[in-house]
């Protein structure tokens, strides 16, 4: 543990990126606005089901949320050429923030998951998650509540099961659970792959994490982390937020994890394994000329025992990213939300974010 503590040390002192090697194994292709409706529009997913593709996304006035009495929708986009996009579902719940919605295409049906919600008296936040299902894109279910306290980041599907990263919020404390189902609605703890961990001084916990199952019969996981407690002052300029991590495990077990790599800042991870390769999307911090940090989408290429090599820095400023990805032929469709035309409102100040979609080209190495 000692030599991965240097490592986070290390990079900490640099900045975010520095050391990724930017290569031309991929190029963003095209750049399209797909969704722009004068909301705040955010945290997206994307998932291709019987030939269409689909997009969903949080609608609302800001960033903001319960505690900022902004309640978001959850929003479901459908395209048949990643062109012309058409609204086949609006979903809202009474007294509750939808956020954070994630897409899973299972063999019978398309399923939407967001997280819930809700200002309790006293002002906490009282978690809960729910599903919708359709079996056309267009008919959907009414929506399923499950796993109260948990926050769930993106479902997945192997060997008949569903599985998914979710973080545990409790005073004091916070944990990334994987848990499991059979059915994707009924689910129950597998293993805790991150507890809390002692850092340089610090205590870091971990939040969005997402996991990937991998041909050779291993599972990833990619985890954001942030500090909590007294922070460690030579990392002060970076906030609250640290490198994340990279966990893998036995498909098979999915309860004794091992550290690959903790050398990048990545938030909101969305993973997919292609021809071979590993890709991540996420947010990462950058140092601007006057030594400002801000937010920006990347995609890179993870290469177990080497690290991150960056591919492509998306067009994106201030509150942003979140994205999804679609890998097919020589090509990854990554979608996500930006303010570079809009307006950035983190609380309940109304504001403008939009939706994008990047298509990057494969290149043969």
């Amino acid at each position: 543990m000692k030599r991965f503590q240097n490592l986070l040390l290390i990079s900490l002192q640099t900045t975010f990126a520095a050391w990724c090697i930017t290569v031309t194994a991929a190029t963003e292709t095209s750049l399209t606005k797909i969704h722009d409706d004068g909301a705040y529009n955010a945290f997206t997913d994307l998932v291709k089901y019987k030939g269409k593709y689909y997009c969903t996304f949080r609608s609302a006035i800001s960033h903001g949320g319960a505690s900022h009495k902004v309640l978001g929708a959850i929003v479901v986009i459908r395209s048949t050429d990643n062109k012309t996009w058409e609204e086949v579902a609006r979903f809202i719940a009474e007294g509750a923030d939808l956020r954070d919605p994630k897409l899973l295409a299972t063999p019978e049906e398309i399923r939407v998951y967001a997280v819930d919600c809700r200002l309790r008296p006293g002002g906490a936040i009282q978690y809960a998650n729910c599903a919708w299902s359709s079996t056309d894109g267009s008919l959907w279910s009414k929506p399923r509540r499950m796993a109260p306290g948990y926050i769930f980041w993106r479902p997945k599907m192997h060997q008949g099961k569903f599985y998914v990263p979710a973080y545990l919020r409790r005073p004091g404390y916070c944990c990334v659970d994987l848990l499991v189902s059979d059915d994707g609605y009924d689910w129950h703890v597998q293993s805790t792959p991150i507890p809390p961990a002692q850092v340089d001084d610090e205590t870091l916990w971990a939040n969005e994490t997402e996991i990937l199952f991998l041909d050779n019969g291993t599972a990833l996981l990619f985890a954001r982390r942030n500090h909590t407690g007294t922070p460690n002052p030579k990392l002060a300029k970076f906030g609250g937020f640290r490198t994340g991590i990279v966990l893998e495990a036995s498909a098979d077990d999915l309860t004794q994890w091992n550290v690959l790599d903790e050398s990048l800042y990545f938030h909101c991870p969305a993973a997919v394994q292609h021809q071979g390769r590993i890709f991540l999307t996420g947010r990462d911090k950058i140092s601007l000329d006057d030594d400002r940090i801000t937010e920006t989408g990347r995609l890179w290429e993870f290469i177990p025992g080497q690290g991150f090599k960056e591919l492509v820095h998306f067009k994106t400023h201030g509150d942003c990213s979140y994205q999804g990805i679609i890998a097919e032929g020589n090509k990854l469709l990554v979608s996500y939300y930006s303010t570079h035309e809009g307006a950035t409102a983190y609380y309940d100040k109304p504001g403008k974010s939009d939706i994008y979609l990047s298509q990057v080209k494969l290149e043969e190495e």
